[in-house]
């Protein structure tokens, strides 16, 4: 099959988006990438970058003039839509290469997927990264200028896709009870398409890591908050992009806490290094405030980064993370809250770390990349048939 992957975002660090596309490729699938650059290194497939992302200022004054209009007038989100440069950059690409399925990433790209199904009758695949009509709604500002038009461009086409992909059973379920009549999305999980890495012992300094976007609504701040009431003996490591104001607010915040010598700050790693930077660690957090319904069924990429690269794991009691570590005893629980944190992390000595390290990569070995891109192979060689016939 011709498969055109679209992807509104920095193709090169999206892991989840190149793991598609490599997966596909290797299953005998033509595909074409398309979404913004730089485009990733030593892809065996072709990519078509778009203009330059827009700069942050350009993207809210576009939530403020294409998606706020929808709160009066719903039927103007999908004539809106088309008034940004990329996504008709886009549309074109797909019209001159005529696929026969768009694997469409995130609710953004559901327009131009369903372009090209009116243009050529290509089979729509929507893998839903997020719960987009609830990934912001702990904001007050995003409901009242983005949700009515989110949720018109998702409600249009998670109903015309012929098939939807989910991140977490939780999201999987939340979404068949928004969209009423909508199948049960096919699960599949953030997991690296990367070999667990050996097991490392501790070392003298315990080291804590949080990696992935640096961004309000994760739990930093509590993070940081807590540093001063750990053992002598951590150290914590935040790895990540981030916007320079947000990212400077977190400096500030570590130095008016007299942490800045307990505490680093590393710029993001490809996604093809993410494993093998987090082994120099031995504990990761994943801690996200139960703020919406997004981050209650989150069951983020860097749970399972943190598995393969054999870190021990602290998350949050949110109901799709904890049952993967209640499953494999590879970790602890803590609210996002100083004192909480601090008191899980001075709980844990190097035997009890070690043993979870352990679990975590019997965890990754099981929940590989290898067993889970099945379910993604068996998806497209169902739409093959259904073309070919």
């Amino acid at each position: 099959m011709r498969v055109a992957i679209v992807d509104l975002h920095l193709l090169a660090s999206d892991s989840r988006v190149l793991r598609t596309a490599e997966t596909l490729r290797r299953a005998g699938h033509e595909v074409l990438l398309v979404g913004y650059g730089p485009a990733p290194a030593g892809a065996a497939y072709d990519v078509t970058l778009l203009p330059d992302l827009p700069s942050p200022f350009a993207i809210r004054a576009g939530i403020l003039l294409r998606q706020a209009p929808a709160n009066l007038l719903p039927g103007s989100a999908h004539a809106l839509y088309w008034l940004h440069q990329g996504r008709r950059r886009a549309r074109d690409i797909l019209r001159a290469f005529r696929p026969d399925a768009v694997h469409a990433n995130d609710w953004n790209t559901l327009p131009i997927a369903l372009d090209a199904k009116a243009q050529c009758g290509a089979r729509v695949v929507y893998d839903t990264h997020e719960m987009a009509i609830a990934e912001y709604e702990h904001s007050l500002k995003w409901r009242l200028a983005a949700l009515a038009h989110v949720k018109a461009i998702e409600g249009k086409g998670i109903r015309q896709a012929d098939a939807v992909i989910a991140v977490s059973p939780g999201i999987a379920e939340a979404l068949v009870e928004a969209y009423p009549g909508l199948p049960r999305p096919l699960l599949l999980r953030n997991v690296p398409d990367a070999a667990p890495m050996a097991f490392r012992p501790v070392g003298e300094t315990v080291e804590v890591l949080f990696h992935g976007l640096l961004r309000d609504n994760r739990g930093l701040e509590a993070i940081l908050d807590s540093v001063p009431l750990w053992r002598d003996d951590f150290r914590l490591t935040l790895r990540g992009s981030a916007a320079i104001g947000y990212l400077d607010s977190l400096k500030a915040r570590t130095e008016a806490l007299g942490i800045g010598g307990r505490v680093r700050f590393e710029p993001a790693v490809p996604p093809r290094d993410v494993v093998l930077a987090a082994a120099r660690s031995d504990v990761g957090l994943c801690l996200l405030p139960d703020s919406s319904r997004h981050n209650r069924f989150a069951l983020p990429n860097k749970l399972f980064e943190y598995l393969a690269a054999g870190l021990a794991v602290i998350t949050s009691p949110l109901p799709d993370m904890a049952e993967i570590v209640r499953r494999y005893a590879c970790g602890q629980f803590a609210p996002v809250d100083p004192s909480a944190i601090a008191g899980v992390i001075n709980g844990l000595d190097r035997t009890r770390i070690e043993a979870m390290k352990r679990q975590s990569l019997k965890a990754a070995r099981d929940l590989s990349w290898e067993t889970e891109s099945e379910v993604l192979v068996s998806l497209y060689d169902g739409l093959s048939r259904q073309t070919r016939t």
